[in-house]
């Protein structure tokens, strides 16, 4: 009896968190005991015990243990373990040997809040004080100088935006000189500025160069003077910084020198970080300094992000595809040529790995590549070609092996010989360390320039900073003690570089500049792209059953790496095990496994071990697919098997069965991009900081994809408290990174954006005439044309006017073909909403034929259930433009006179609904333009559409094909004809009237005197009093009712969204 309670209590399941006890347990036993191994056996080698002075011998265990420990927890054991020995040691010993100790410099970041802060604050606020005086007491905007403006820029973005470092500023006079890289997200200006950097940043130039993306989000004093800027058209900015500063601090009043620039760079966020309602927390004001190591997005980086352009041809991907796909990174599968370079790199790298590691043969290392190289000539490019002939250089070949390799490789052998005259032959066992160090990865990295046009000593500087940083080799092969060994890398591309200088004339470059240089992969991938992904990745595997297995998995690991930032290498590591929880699941990221059972499974960093709690981070649909097939999974009841795994046995899957999908679909979606499998954890990270540090709008609705309540959602299970400085620690410890230091420096690119947007919040207390004095008011600010000069400014209120103010020409960055693009590649597209579009477009999915026999039929029978079944379409749509047809044919002048139907010529139909068909060329033709081009423009400005055909309704009469005006009103038909001059070929537009090119004023009418001055003798002339914009064919010398018949039309099939009001009028046309 007593027996079985004995095996009862050994099988019983423990608690999860009796598990993981046991398993630290376990894992710190293992550990000791490596350590115990480890040292007593380096002791016995030193034979340690019988050393007379061995408290001289300290030092160097310290260096073996540091050298050895593969992580704190080692070292601290190594530690501990050698203390005991010395203890054990002093058992035996007449004088006591003193016992180890190792000391750990531990130093508290400087605090932001000091004595000497606050008492240089205090001078800071006489400066403001000061400033604002002279801001106020100017007599009006044209007080102020050109030069004068852009100083008043400088030291408000100094005092009020958080623009602090010298690098920036200059960055922001380099902005000023042309101010084209500005945006905007919704009453939020971003500047794209490009300071140069030391040695950190993600844009880089050249070797000794390197600048870093700063997004400056101007504060509400700073944006004023910016308007101003733009208002004047200034472009002349030829001063440095202090010039500026100096003149500023001339018109105050106040001594200006180095001490004074100096005190306004270290102690301006003493106003910053204090103004009201600007909740900044210390991390973001320490990014905003500079003093904590960040970088933004690039202007290309951005729009890729939130406004991506993919590619107008969507190629078909087949699962077939994905399986055959080479994992080479660089390859275009289309391109024969390419694959051809592809596949003769690959044979070079296997074959020379071959030769250097052979061990039985008489003939030397060197004799072998030679000989290689003579019978494979045809294979090598520019690239390959140089590494083969440095790696035989290493061993100092005869004249008589090196002459037959230059007749065929065409180079000097005098030069080839003086290259290594003073270096020593290398051995043999060193081969592969230069051969995996330099070869290997300048194989790898150098496929990508084969085409490139540029110099190639340019793209020596670009492949060199690669393999020295060895990202890509790192990341892909799961190994990241390859950055630990840069120094001996640098060593090794000096005499490569060297090399290439003797015998190929490269130019000099300074690598050890290149290697202090730390650059962030800033991309962020946004959810349009990521629905566009996704949604590619349905079409790619729809229909195929035999390939459900992979879709779903691909599917879950893209959706984890999205949401959670977790590494590809964590996702495949993961255990049935490693899932925590019933209908809440958690992921608990360890390592595990041994090299002797072959299931080693290690982490980045001991920081790296973590829970992720999943049920929180994805969305509804996606959580309950996760969850569904972590419970397929759990049912197997396999131990130790992988949640990720090959078709029919436990393996892990290679990272390329991951990727290379990646790779494919990314292809397919841009011309180019630099998205690796990577970017996904860059771009949960971005996620998780707007989530945690903003409020829902503007940020949080606009940069990413959650809704308001998953939003609230997701804080409430992850926050614990209110205060900003912890979330940075939460998203850090979410990304397994020990504190937020690593995760600002390498993947937080927002926080610029972020911080600006706190700034933004504070709103000056300032009347209208300060206001319009510092933003150099213009009458076209209609928008204050009505306001007081003595009531307060409304910031808010104008936020909108004002951010709309510093935009230039916009419209290239705002172009993308989103929606086509994830129409095309959408396997599950929701319902059409036929209610969204002009009907008659390509995107509303009815054809013009289609809706005008629509409209004609509706005439004839009056019954839009017999129309909409005849004509296959929903009767809610006929039923809407029935009833909009029948509320326009009523409509009629102030006189009482109808708009649209000539009643006593309508084919005899008591109630017309649609006007009669054109049937000429041109009318044709200005048709056909009208409803391709009506429904992209009012996306993207609709109420300029809802203008066109509310002025049409009220000004549009049966007894003319165009639209007239009196003289009196001619500033409205230059305002009508800039909203509708679009909607139809600019060829056809004809202005009637008399003597336009002497009565219309080029400043006010210029839209309407360049279009008189285009028309010509064969253009028709008028006795009568007033203007009439029509469209008009030279060709049958005749108005075109194309003009009319479109616009009214539109008026029927319109979107339901879109309302109009007739003035004047008791029906008032809606939805």
């Amino acid at each position: 009896m007593s027996s079985l309670n004995k095996h009862t209590k050994q099988t019983r399941t423990l608690y999860a968190e009796a598990r993981r006890k046991q398993d630290r347990l376990d894992q710190e036993k293992q550990l000791r005991a490596d350590v115990e191994k480890e040292l007593i056996q380096y002791f016995q080698a030193q034979k340690l015990e019988q050393k007379e002075h061995l408290e001289s011998f300290y030092p160097e265990i310290y260096e073996f243990i540091k050298s050895k420990a593969p992580g704190l927890a080692w070292k601290k054991y190594a530690h501990e373990f050698f203390r005991s020995y010395i203890k054990k040691i002093n058992l035996n010993r007449r004088e006591t040997l003193p016992l180890p100790n190792l000391t750990f410099e531990m130093q508290r970041d400087q605090p932001v809040f000091t004595m000497d802060w606050i008492e240089k604050g205090h001078q800071i606020d006489e400066i403001i004080d000061k400033l604002w005086d002279y801001w106020i007491l100017a007599k009006d905007n044209l007080t102020f100088s050109d030069d004068e403006i852009i100083g008043n820029i400088v030291i408000s973005a100094m005092l009020y935006s958080g623009l602090n470092q010298k690098a920036s500023l200059e960055a922001l006079l380099e902005h000023l000189k042309d101010p084209a890289k500005i945006r905007k997200i919704e009453d939020l200006n971003i500047i794209f500025l490009e300071p140069l950097s030391p040695s950190y940043g993600d844009l880089f130039i050249d070797e000794k160069t390197i600048r870093k993306s700063r997004n400056f989000i101007p504060d509400q004093i700073t944006r004023l003077w910016l308007i101003h800027f733009n208002s004047r058209n200034i472009r002349t900015v030829n001063r440095n910084v202090e010039d500026y500063l100096e003149l500023i601090f001339n018109k105050i009043k106040l001594p200006f020198n180095l001490k004074s620039y100096k005190l306004l760079r270290d102690y301006a966020n003493f106003n910053w970080m204090q103004l009201p309602k600007v909740d900044i927390d210390p991390a973001l004001s320490q990014c905003l300094i500079e003093n904590t190591v960040t970088c933004g997005l690039s202007e290309i980086e951005f729009e890729r992000f939130l406004h991506p352009k993919f590619k107008y041809q969507q190629d078909t991907l087949t699962d077939s595809a994905v399986e055959k796909s080479p994992s080479i990174v660089g390859q275009s599968p289309s391109n024969d040529d390419i694959q051809q370079a592809l596949d003769d790199v690959i044979k070079i790298h296997k074959d020379l790995l071959q030769l250097i590691r052979t061990s039985q043969t008489d003939q030397s290392i060197d004799a072998l590549i030679i000989k290689y190289c003579i019978e494979n000539t045809n294979k090598f490019n520019e690239y390959s070609k140089r590494v083969a002939l440095w790696l035989i250089s290493l061993y100092k070949p005869e004249l008589e092996q090196i002459q037959p390799l230059a007749e065929r490789f065409n180079f000097c052998v005098n030069q080839f010989q003086k290259s290594f005259q003073q270096n020593k032959r290398l051995k043999d066992g060193s081969i592969y360390t230069y051969y995996s160090r330099i070869a290997e990865p300048w194989l790898t990295h150098s496929l990508q320039y084969l085409d490139s046009e540029d110099d190639l000593n340019t793209n020596l500087a670009k492949i060199y900073p690669q393999i020295i940083t060895n990202t890509r080799l790192a990341d892909e092969a799961g190994q990241p003690e390859f950055k630990k060994s840069s120094g001996q890398t640098v060593r090794m591309l000096k005499r490569f570089h060297s090399f290439q200088q003797t015998v190929f004339e490269a130019e000099p470059l300074e690598l050890e500049s290149i290697a202090i240089q730390n650059r962030p992969r800033a991309r962020i991938i946004g959810p349009i792209t990521y629905q566009a992904f996704m949604n590619k990745l349905d079409a790619l595997f729809s229909g195929t059953n035999s390939q459900e297995n992979i879709y779903k998995t691909l599917k879950i690991i893209y959706i984890l790496a999205y949401r959670t930032g977790m590494r590809i290498n964590e996702i495949l590591g993961l255990r049935v095990r490693d899932l925590e929880g019933l209908s809440c699941l958690s992921v608990w990221i360890q390592p595990y496994g041994s090299k002797k059972k072959g299931n080693l499974h290690q982490l980045k960093t001991d920081s790296a071990e973590r829970k992720v709690p999943v049920y929180c981070l994805l969305k509804a649909d996606e959580y309950h697919l996760f969850h569904s097939y972590v419970v397929e999974q759990r049912l197997l009841n396999q131990q130790n098997l992988y949640l990720f795994r090959n078709w029919n046995e436990n393996s892990k899957l290679n990272k390329h069965t991951v990727t290379t999908p990646f790779r494919m679909i990314m292809n397919e979606l841009f011309k180019h991009h630099d998205y690796s499998f990577h970017s996904f954890r860059h771009t949960a990270a971005n996620h998780l900081s707007v989530l945690l540090n903003c409020d829902y709008a503007p940020l949080v609705k606009n940069l990413t994809d959650y809704s308001e309540e998953e939003y609230q959602s997701i804080r409430t299970e992850l926050l614990r408290n209110t205060h900003g400085q912890n979330h940075w620690f939460m998203i850090a410890h979410l990304l397994g990174h020990i504190d937020p230091t690593e995760t600002f420096k390498s993947y937080i690119h927002l926080s610029y954006l972020i911080a600006g947007h706190k700034i933004l919040q504070y709103h000056p207390d300032i009347d209208n005439q300060l206001a319009k004095k510092m933003m150099g008011y213009l009458p076209s600010f209609k928008f204050l044309n009505t306001v007081k000069d003595s009531a307060p400014f409304n910031f808010e209120k104008h936020s909108v006017h004002l951010s709309q103010q510093l935009l230039n020409n916009q419209t290239d960055w705002l172009k993308s073909n989103v929606e086509d693009i994830l129409d095309e590649v959408s396997c599950n597209t929701p319902p059409h909403d036929f209610f969204k579009y002009f009907a008659g477009t390509k995107e509303s999915k009815v054809s013009f034929a289609w809706f005008f026999k629509c409209l004609n039929l509706l005439e004839i029978h009056n019954d839009p259930d017999l129309v909409s079944e005849e004509m296959c379409l929903p009767v809610e749509l006929v039923n809407y433009w029935y009833e909009n047809a029948k509320q326009l044919g009523q409509l009629k002048s102030q006189k009482n006179n109808p708009r649209l139907f000539d009643l006593n010529n309508t084919n005899h139909l008591n109630n017309p609904l649609k006007p009669a068909m054109i049937d000429t060329v041109e009318e044709r033709t200005a048709r056909n333009y009208f409803f391709q081009n009506i429904q992209n423009i009012f996306e993207k400005k609709p109420d300029q559409i809802k203008a066109v055909l509310e002025t049409f309704l009220n000004r549009v009469t049966v007894s003319h094909t165009g639209i007239h005006y009196r003289w009196n009103k001619i500033d409205q038909l230059e305002s009508f004809y800039s909203k509708v001059k679009d909607l139809f070929p600019h060829q056809f537009w004809h202005l009637l009237g008399q003597d336009l090119v002497q009565l219309l004023d080029k400043k006010k009418q210029p839209l309407l005197l360049k279009l008189a001055k285009s028309s010509t003798t064969e253009h028709p002339t008028t006795q009568e009093d007033y203007v009439r914009l029509q469209l008009y064919s030279t060709k049958d010398a005749k108005a075109l009712a194309a003009f009319k018949f479109c616009l009214h039309l539109a008026c029927i099939g319109r979107p339901r969204s879109l309302e109009l009001q007739v003035a004047g009028l008791e029906i008032t046309i809606c939805c």
